[in-house]
């Protein structure tokens, strides 16, 4: 279990290196998760040690929002006269993303669509040229 802590805090190190100096665009618990998977992925196997640390550290999840619950209490008198705009945006921004779902959905499953016909209309062609 130590050797699967180390393993996971010296990924996030590296991220973090990687974060501060630049060289990586992303935040660095992001850079470490995809180094840790890229180490994973060329092993081959997930250790048996990282997946009971993994559902350890998903026990103590729900840990993780109390701070957060605090700080909306703590605010609670700034919520109450931006609770309007706060609204708008958070539905606003569900439309908007359903919207843009939506719109790709529909070119991809179109593309999709148009592939395939072309697919079967090159292979009833060549049928034909072989049957001629």
């Amino acid at each position: 279990m130590l050797e699967q802590i180390a393993r996971v805090l010296l990924w996030l190190s590296v991220g973090e290196i990687a974060g501060r100096s630049g060289l990586l665009p992303l935040p660095a618990p992001v850079t470490g998760l995809i180094l840790l998977y890229a180490e994973l992925t060329v092993r081959g196997r997930l250790p048996d040690d990282l997946g009971i640390l993994a559902d350890r550290l998903l026990q103590c999840l729900g840990m993780l929002f109390v701070p957060a619950g605090v700080g909306v209490i703590a605010y609670l008198d700034v919520l109450k006269t931006e609770a309007a705009p706060i609204l708008v945006a958070v539905i606003g921004g569900t439309v908007i993303t359903l919207f843009v779902t939506m719109v790709v959905a529909n070119l991809l499953g179109r593309a999709t669509v148009e592939a395939r016909e072309r697919e079967t209309k090159y292979a009833e062609g060549a049928t034909r040229d072989v049957n001629a």
